[in-house]
């Protein structure tokens, strides 16, 4: 009888073991690919991207307060908007092709708001609303930083 418990015992703890061994290591294969997936966001050029894109909604908010937000600069702004979202739209493509994260870094809704912000530059009936959309949509960018930072440390 003492032999039947030992040798149970002895597989119990060798299940164990394999169970524990199993679970840390894919806990550290999920942590290694989760570098690896912001590391290539930051090699990609996100961070500069979404860093611009901030930069382009301030110029607004600035030009808009000091009653410089012509019809020229709109369209320029709206052609630099155009630019940046490719540039988004070629990270996102870079980063998130055949990789499997648990948490993926999601621009749908920057890519809203920037059209967002876009229409309300090109339709000059909305001029009254353009500062409240843009902080909208900088408010967006931001959560957006801290859920890569979230992705990044968790």
């Amino acid at each position: 009888m003492k032999g039947k418990l030992k040798r149970w015992s002895k597989i119990g703890c060798i299940y164990a073991v394999v169970i524990v061994l199993t679970v840390v290591a894919t806990h550290f294969y999920h942590e290694r690919e989760t570098m690896r997936y912001i590391q290539a966001y930051k090699d990609a050029g996100g961070d500069e991207v979404l860093s611009d894109i901030s930069d382009t909604y301030k110029l607004i908010v600035e030009n808009y307060s000091n009653y410089k937000l012509g019809t020229d600069t709109k369209r320029k702004i709206v052609r630099t908007l155009d630019q940046l979202q490719d540039q988004l739209e070629e990270v996102d493509r870079q980063i998130n092709q055949n990789k499997s994260i648990q948490h993926k870094i999601d621009f749908s809704f920057i890519y809203h708001d920037m059209k967002l912000v876009r229409l309300s530059l090109s339709d000059t009936t909305k001029d009254d609303i353009v500062p409240v959309i843009v902080l909208h949509a900088n408010e967006g960018l931001k959560e957006l930083e801290k859920e890569i930072t979230y992705i990044e440390y968790r």
